[in-house]
């Protein structure tokens, strides 16, 4: 974990690009000035009491599920709607930092940026924000705007490196969360507070190239599973059979997410129990069909898996 000074607007140091290319991952304190955070806390506030920042919605089996508790605006850089961040999101001729090519960032495209505002109770399953084709997203950036937060307040994000220990990152004021979209596979647990972040979405110039995506018979001439298991988990092919050796997280991750703070208080008005049915066997349909053809290689993931001690 590194640290910006406070004059120091998304500076990434070598240590930090260091540590995206060693782990895909990398955190940051401090990552913004504190009257940048400022003015976006206030900011994400007065958008929310406006009725701007709309419920958010995500896809599962080719349809769109409601996420209770979860809302957000999504624009490009250039058409964000309150301009304070707009002018606070200097990308320097539409860079986050100087160091673009050691990352191999695509910047002739602006980032997507969204703004999210956990109302409470609200939390996402596991997923990778690049799941594949068409998507060309390369490097996430997630900064927190939550000055009050305090242990027990809950939205921690989870990263979830291939058949490593998962790392539980509570969202503190000003704290950026830097990983590769295609290489780790994370979740949001849920919030007992209000909690607020904007991410950031960077393009790359080789994403999902036909090695990353297509998983062949070449890629599984493996002298051993020490040697597959180094194999994915630097790999975006990891994404092809991340479901079937983390079924059961996947499943628990996604039903979750469903629930309403109401659901908690034995009201009706979450998702019905056939929704939850047709889920389950929708999921449990895409892990056997992985599983069929795999069979050995995800049974010995999963041992490798279950030898870490998950999160609740």
């Amino acid at each position: 974990m590194t640290s910006c000074t406070s004059n120091q607007l998304f500076t990434v140091t070598s240590e930090t690009i260091s540590q995206l290319h060693k782990s895909h991952l990398a955190v940051v304190d401090n990552f913004i000035p504190n009257n940048l955070a400022d003015t976006l806390v206030q900011d994400a506030e007065d958008l929310f009491e406006q009725g701007k920042v709309t419920q958010h919605y995500f896809s599962f089996g080719g349809k769109l599920l409601k996420k209770p508790n979860v809302k957000c605006i999504l624009r490009s850089l250039y058409n964000i709607d309150f301009a304070k961040l707009r002018v606070g999101l200097v990308w320097r001729g539409r860079k986050l930092y100087d160091s673009e090519r050691k990352l191999k960032l695509d910047t002739n495209i602006p980032p997507a940026i969204k703004l999210q505002i956990n109302a409470g109770g609200g939390s996402f399953p596991l997923h990778y924000d690049n799941p594949g084709p068409p998507n060309k997203r390369s490097l996430t950036c997630i900064v927190y705007l939550n000055p009050n937060w305090t242990e027990g307040d809950g939205g921690e994000i989870v990263l979830w490196p291939f058949l490593d220990k998962p790392m539980v990152i509570p969202p503190l004021h000003r704290r950026a969360v830097l990983f590769y979209s295609d290489c780790i596979l994370h979740k949001v647990l849920p919030s007992n507070k209000r909690r607020m972040c904007f991410t950031m979405w960077c393009n790359g110039k080789n994403v999902n190239a036909k090695q990353d995506v297509m998983l062949s018979k070449d890629h599984l001439q493996f002298a051993s599973y020490d040697e597959a298991q180094l194999f994915f988990s630097s790999s975006p092919l990891q994404r092809v059979i991340s479901r079937a050796v983390y079924s059961e997280e996947y499943i628990e991750s996604l039903l979750l997410c469903l629930v309403t703070s109401d659901d908690k208080k034995g009201t009706e008005s979450g998702i019905e129990e056939d929704k939850n049915y047709e889920l389950t066997k929708q999921h449990e349909s895409n892990v056997m069909a992985i599983t069929t053809k795999l069979r050995p290689l995800i049974e010995e993931f999963r041992r490798r898996k279950n030898a870490y001690v998950q999160p609740s």
